[in-house]
């Protein structure tokens, strides 16, 4: 097996954040990755635990503790997604219910999940190249530069397996293991895992996970929403017509799988997108912030804002420009 050699730009790092906004910007290999607290006043504590190896392989260690959480972002088309999520209740993720014993891979492709509880999950990013020559050069998935998604829900040894070898990995880092012939072993572990999970992609018997109707209505709502929230007429009749549904479709599927409204979504997020102007542009004027979020009212937009995060806009701003640089 192809195994990229020990670099000395090989690095790992750890973050603990209580701020969503600030948690998100752990990703940046990602484009544009985006995490959406859906619940008023609602905690958040998130911890990234990264190893990376050169530009070919990104070993992630993800734990969210908050109550109701949506995260949009894109992989890119020179990147593949190697994802495991763990929970105590399902996850929606790209219109399927996923946990443990699932394996998403991707590239190039939209990451719509949404989580109703608190989640732990492995996150790989792999050259794409390297995942080909190296990975999954014997599975079912063609090595195109086309972007694909399929679902893999190999044995559950090849399961505890990974699971076990990615924990150690992260354990050893922490315990400050950093010979070179240590982490290759560990790193060669986890590859060789990932491999045999691959392989599952040949089986007959691997079962294959299709959206529910509701599911999917929420996935295609979310992702439409999106790409369009900065427009304030965008609203519940216009997802009802994107999707071709009726209005009480929509609202049984949005509280069913998120237990929310669709109306509520919309405010949620919009409020969610102002506040990471009003955290990452501190100069970003409280007007302005409101406009692109698809506020027009700014009285209107002040007390949403206040109801759902506990404080004033001005507050969160104020609060970024005192902190230190």
């Amino acid at each position: 097996m192809q195994q990229p050699a020990l670099h000395p730009n090989n690095h790992f790092r750890s973050s603990i954040s209580n701020d969503v906004c600030e948690h998100a910007n752990g990703f940046d290999d990602w484009v544009d990755n985006r995490y959406h607290q859906l619940e008023r006043k609602a905690h958040f504590h998130g911890s990234i635990l990264d190893y990376s190896f050169q530009d070919k392989v990104r070993i992630t260690k993800e734990i969210i503790d908050t109550p109701l959480i949506e995260q949009i972002g894109r992989v890119p088309s020179d990147k593949v997604l190697f994802l495991n999520i763990q929970s105590d209740t399902d996850i929606l993720l790209n219109g399927r219910f996923v946990n443990s014993g699932t394996f998403h891979v991707s590239s190039g492709r939209p990451i719509h999940a949404v989580a109703k509880s608190p989640i732990r999950c492995f996150i790989i990013t792999i050259d794409k190249d390297f995942f080909f020559n190296s990975m999954a050069h014997e599975s079912k998935i063609q090595s195109a530069r086309l972007p694909f998604e399929t679902y893999v829900t190999p044995s559950n040894g090849s399961v505890t397996d990974f699971e076990h070898f990615a924990s150690e990995h992260f354990f050893d880092g922490n315990s400050g293991i950093s010979s070179e012939s240590q982490v290759q072993h560990s790193f060669q572990k986890i590859i060789g895992s990932i491999s045999e999970i691959m392989l599952a992609t040949n089986d007959h018997t691997t079962s294959s996970l299709s959206p529910s109707t509701r599911a999917y209505i929420v996935d295609k709502s979310c992702e439409f929403f999106f790409n369009n929230f900065h427009n304030e007429d965008l609203g519940v009749l216009e997802l009802c017509n994107h999707l071709r549904v009726s209005r009480r479709t929509l609202q049984y599927s949005f509280e069913s799988i998120m237990g929310i409204s669709p109306s509520n979504y919309i405010r949620n997020v919009r409020l969610n997108v102002a506040r990471k102007l009003l955290l990452l542009s501190p100069t970003e004027k409280i007007q302005g912030a409101a406009l692109d979020a698809g506020f027009s009212h700014l009285g209107r937009f002040s007390k949403y804002y206040h109801d759902f995060f506990g404080e004033l806009p001005s507050e969160t701003l104020g609060r970024q420009l005192k902190s230190p640089k």
